[in-house]
């Protein structure tokens, strides 16, 4: 689709290609405040009982160091689940990568947003969408940024690779997330374990009715030209993580 001459496209990945070669960052600034992130985990951790977590493989959890980590997403409950069973078995917070629209104090709890192109096909008016096709390009080039001094800094990033929730089935992944990280990892000689994590519910209905939590083995990107194969690999996992056939 092109709106007045500009192609509507995937703005997260028009500038991957400029390459970052700045040091570490030990000026960098942590937008989530460990006080309001430690209020979420507690009102979580009581919200969440309505579940029983059961968990495997959490020794593929990361203790210490950078990670992005992809769960599948069916519902919005997957949040607490991800948020309370990290905290519980790291005592690590995340940054969850969320859609544009919440409410921005939610960066302070942890979360960071970004624009998706079918946010902007919402938009009716052309001179709308031209507009906001600007906005999310300077949005989503400071995101990528500061997913980079996430990752310089140690810090767990954690997106729905689905892109939206689809319960029941296995959605199309969208790549640009771990293209940024295989962009970061060449610029500053990182190298960040990718770690696909399958959620599957016994019940949504039935109170304290299981819900499991699958940490899959650490995958390790090397090179760009990984990514197909990077890509069916996690989507396979994910789906194997689920239990779902389809």
């Amino acid at each position: 689709m092109r709106v007045h001459g500009v192609k509507l496209k995937s703005f997260f990945s028009e500038n991957l290609h400029m390459k970052d070669t700045r040091p570490p960052m030990p000026d960098f600034k942590l937008r989530r405040i460990k006080l309001l992130a430690d209020m979420i985990y507690s009102a979580s951790n009581i919200v969440i009982k309505y579940h029983r977590i059961i968990a495997e493989g959490t020794e593929n959890l990361p203790y210490d160091g950078p990670a992005l980590l992809l769960p599948k997403h069916h519902a919005y409950r997957d949040i607490l689940v991800e948020g309370v069973s990290l905290y519980r078995y790291t005592k690590r917070y995340p940054t969850f990568v969320m859609k544009t629209g919440l409410w921005g104090i939610l960066e302070h709890f942890g979360g960071v947003k970004v624009t998706r192109p079918k946010d902007i096909r919402r938009l009716k008016d052309k001179t709308a969408r031209r507009n906001a096709i600007k906005a999310a390009r300077i949005a989503n080039h400071d995101l990528q940024k500061y997913l980079s001094g996430l990752y310089r800094n140690g810090e767990i990033v954690i997106s729905h690779p689905e892109g939206e929730r689809s319960s029941g089935s296995m959605g199309p992944l969208q790549k640009e997330i771990v293209e940024h990280l295989l962009h970061v990892q060449r610029d500053h000689s990182l190298r960040v374990p990718i770690i696909p994590i399958g959620i599957e519910y016994e019940s949504y209905k039935q109170p304290f009715s299981k819900v499991f939590f699958r940490i899959g083995t650490p995958i390790y990107g090397e090179d760009i030209s990984e990514l197909p194969l990077l890509m069916n690999n996690i989507s396979n996992d994910l789906r194997c993580l689920s239990g779902l056939t389809s």
